[in-house]
């Protein structure tokens, strides 16, 4: 599968946001722009940051 864990920078830290993310999507709404990241099961997690880095090599997606 192609599917990568995003984090989120904070602290000097990456923090797990979600594991096994198969789709990164943005959307703008009336608070702003946000990301939204859904997994194979459909399960999504809505976060307002923006993107930092993608290592398709390690599986990762990180945001700020």
């Amino acid at each position: 599968m192609c599917e990568a864990n995003a984090y989120i920078e904070q602290g000097g830290r990456e923090i797990l946001v979600m594991e096994g993310v198969f789709v990164v999507k943005t959307e703008t709404g009336p608070q702003g722009d946000r990301v939204v990241l859904e997994n194979i099961f459909g399960e999504q997690h809505v976060i307002e940051a923006e993107l930092s880095r993608i290592s398709l090599m390690e599986h990762k997606i990180v945001f700020r």
